[in-house]
């Protein structure tokens, strides 16, 4: 049997970002389940995949992880999985770490930060909400960076996403092919790029489908996208549609998880009465009652592959800009069913 980084993820009953850091041993997993994981690959015979067994190490280098403030990055379930990625390959190569946020409003200072990461060896901007403007004085100061889940559009620089679209448009045809036709849709913010392309799936899955889009099953929250602020939305969307929706697709885990709570607080039975799948594949979807239905979104390694970009733009050796586009996979658990 060939084992992969999954086969001994779900023998230890633990995603496979967490896994990976385990065996990594770049932290962030409590002792006895890195004790767990490292069993169960000593049994099974796997071999972890070594990210930076083609590259020397770089002499010591400076690289500063900027992130908007509302990320709390070491605390956020996404951006947390990202961010030990990324030191997974960086500390490995010799970098210093350093992590600075941005208020993201009147209080930050341009200038002083344009002067800050200007005297780094590079630099890794983590999430949408990083400043365009901020985008283009750090390309125009040819600093080395990266930036991770935000292709900053037109900007034509070095990212790293995932294929958002692409895989609502698969959860959304999943739903369908379970039976439902009255799907409802819950999203963030309208300037969060991710998000935009998950709207975009479900709406391309429901065209193919030549389904109607009914705009009272639609809602987003913003600015903020947390289980509270879907639990909210979603209450309001289940009580205002002249019919109610037979399941929901949410552009987050946080979101899926508020909507659940939402029905369950109604007194609808998920899945029988709603269905409600989610996106990202946080660490709470499979703990919530019922496992929620998810995009897998392989955060550990969005960190890894930035990190690993932006050592070989330090080293010279990239030549033009590239977007890496990361492949996802439906986790199909017990919040969905047909209607």
């Amino acid at each position: 049997m060939h084992v992969t980084l999954q086969t001994v993820a779900e023998k230890a009953g633990v995603s496979a970002s967490t896994a990976s850091r385990a065996l990594a041993g770049s932290g962030g997993v409590s002792a006895e389940t890195t004790e767990r994981v490292l069993q169960i690959a000593k049994e099974l015979g796997y071999v972890p995949r070594k990210y930076h067994r083609k590259t020397k190490k770089l002499q010591t280098k400076n690289v500063v992880v900027l992130s908007n403030r509302k990320h709390h990055l070491l605390n956020n379930p996404f951006y947390s999985q990202v961010v030990s990625g990324i030191e997974s390959v960086l500390s490995e190569h010799g970098c210093q770490l350093v992590y600075k946020t941005l208020a993201g409003d009147e209080t930050d200072d341009p200038a002083a930060v344009e002067a800050q990461v200007a005297e780094q060896d590079g630099i890794i901007l983590v999430g949408y909400e990083i400043d365009r403007e901020l985008i283009r004085s750090i390309s125009r100061r040819q600093v080395p960076f990266v930036l991770v889940d935000n292709d900053a559009l037109d900007l034509h620089v070095n990212c790293v996403v995932n294929e958002d679209q692409a895989a609502a448009q698969r959860m959304v045809r999943h739903l369908i092919d379970l039976g439902h036709r009255r799907i409802a849709f819950l999203g963030g913010p309208a300037e969060h790029a991710s998000f935009t392309q998950r709207y975009r799936g479900y709406l391309q899955a429901l065209a193919e489908a030549g389904l109607d889009v009914d705009r009272d099953l639609v809602a987003f929250c913003s600015p903020r996208f947390r289980i509270d602020d879907g639990q909210r939305a979603a209450h309001e969307l289940l009580t205002r549609a002249r019919l109610r929706p037979t399941a929901l697709f949410a552009a987050n885990d946080g979101l899926a998880i508020g909507a659940v709570r939402a029905a369950q607080a109604l007194g609808l039975d998920v899945p029988g009465d709603l269905s409600v799948a989610g996106f990202d594949d946080i660490e709470a979807a499979r703990l919530i009652t019922p496992p929620l239905t998810t995009v897998r979104v392989f955060k550990f390694e969005m960190g890894v592959e930035a990190g690993m970009r932006l050592i070989h733009i330090m080293r010279g050796t990239v030549n033009k800009p590239l977007k890496l586009v990361l492949p996802t996979e439906i986790v199909y658990r017990e919040s969905t069913a047909k209607p």
